[in-house]
């Protein structure tokens, strides 16, 4: 196959400790490579991650005669694994990267640039989601390092039995205002279902590693955002940021979430969920795959939840309706052994067939649009939420020292948790005082 890459300079991080490391590479012992050998490296996407990624790559295999070596990282450990492959240059061919690592990875030098050609290939840019695509690279540049692969994007997910007896119409889910009274209806009525009591809503607090992913769509829909467009401001001390964060605080300050549950990560509200104990949550496509999967392959099907269960928006806000949107994406290193061989992996991975079958597998969302015409989404009208979910779906800011930011965010965040959980001494200043801490902290590494 003809080389389908460019070896366009990729700006270094401005940061020193990523510039060290940008540095750095391409000082390991290089290794025997072999054309017909791929390495990679991929994060626990399913239940049986390298399993089911071998199964999928058997036709490609067959058909080309190029053997993928796959290790899976665990996604606690993949960050630092990453990064230090990418400082030593001890790499493997392809990788896959958390959508929003992807322009920082790239500012340590340590990613493939790909040509026009090598885009064209793979159907251009078009093909693809279009907030997927965002995270390709740094943005401004007119770079792309790396391709979506699997889309994550939020949505509610509610019981219709709970919300009948309450009297509640699942339209009345549309709006922050009709969504609050919704939750206040089911909170009145004390709920019981086969002698359980149903909370009206279970969200997830400070020991959760979603805990940006889920105050993000609350942030943007009060017609908030973390950076201004020069991304050298933050925006966290605005109106709009802390009346987005002040709605989603009272969702729990107001009763309809239990306060146990912010305690919970994500993983334990859904948890929840499935086992009958509240009404509603915001979770990804995945949780449609669990209710949907019978009990003896670790799902939830045949549960009352999984009888009673439809998928819908979130609630629109002042300033709109969002949601969060990520996934995951594959790049090739630029110290890889196998550069042909990882971009031809690369290209199955993301072609359309592959792309369906993954998504029936992971749960995930495809990253091409065109994989959303299969009747596996258009003819599920749970699945089909999501399809719509990506045309309103936002992410990060894709710059080099976002990787540094999200620490941060995450600390001031938690902290503001805290004072939500310690119920009387609650007070809103806390909140806005966290912000404009935070703020602080974002402009000085911004400022590097």
């Amino acid at each position: 196959m003809k080389y389908l890459f460019n070896r366009m300079a990729v700006p270094l991080l401005l940061i020193v400790s990523l510039l060290i490391v940008s540095l750095a590479i391409g000082c390991a012992p290089s290794k025997e490579a072999n054309p017909k050998v791929v390495e990679m490296w991929v994060m626990p996407n399913s239940l049986e991650p390298i399993t089911d990624l071998e199964n999928l790559l058997k036709p490609f295999e067959k058909e080309t005669g190029i053997k993928v070596i796959l290790t899976s990282v665990d996604w606690g450990a993949a960050w630092s694994k990453i990064t230090t492959a990418a400082t030593s240059g001890d790499v493997p061919d392809i990788v896959q990267l958390g959508s929003t690592w992807v322009s920082a990875i790239t500012g340590m030098g340590a990613l493939e640039t790909l040509s026009p050609e090598a885009i064209a290939a793979l159907g251009g840019e078009k093909t693809f989601v279009p907030v997927a695509w965002t995270t390709t690279g740094i943005e401004n540049t007119g770079q792309t390092t790396a391709i979506p692969w699997i889309v994550d994007a939020r949505a509610l997910f509610f019981r219709k039995d709970v919300l009948k007896k309450a009297g509640v119409s699942p339209e009345q889910l549309g709006s922050w205002d009709s969504f609050k009274g919704a939750l206040k209806r089911i909170y009145d009525a004390d709920v019981v279902i086969e002698d359980r009591p149903i909370a009206p809503l279970g969200i997830s607090g400070k020991n959760d590693w979603n805990v940006i992913h889920s105050l993000a769509p609350w942030i943007w829909m009060a017609g908030g955002d973390f950076l201004g467009q020069d991304r050298k401001t933050c925006l966290l001390d605005s109106e709009e940021v802390f009346n987005g964060l002040s709605f989603y605080i009272s969702l729990a300050r107001e009763g309809y979430v239990p306060i146990e549950y912010l305690e919970l990560n994500t993983a334990q509200v859904s948890g929840n969920f499935n086992d009958g104990a509240c009404a509603m949550y915001f979770d990804g496509p995945y949780e449609v795959k669990t209710l949907t999967r019978p009990a003896s392959e670790g799902g939830a099907e045949g549960s009352l939840t999984s009888r009673n269960f439809v998928v819908t928006g979130y609630p629109r806000g002042p300033k709109g309706q969002f949601t969060f949107v990520g996934g995951s994406n594959l790049a090739i290193f630029k110290n890889a052994q196998n550069k042909s061989g990882a971009f031809e992996v690369l290209k199955y991975l993301t072609s359309k067939q592959p792309q369906i079958d993954y998504a029936k597998i992971s749960g995930f969302l495809p990253a091409r649009l065109d994989a959303f015409d299969d009747p596996f989404f258009t003819k599920d009208p749970k699945r089909n939420i999501f399809k719509n979910a990506v045309t309103y779906g936002r992410t990060y800011p894709p710059i080099p020292s976002w990787g540094l930011l999200e620490p941060i965010l995450t600390r001031r965040f938690g902290i503001m948790w805290d004072y939500v959980t310690s119920g009387a001494d609650y007070q809103p200043e806390s909140i806005r005082e966290q912000l404009k801490l935070a703020k602080k902290e974002v402009e000085a590494v911004l400022k590097q």
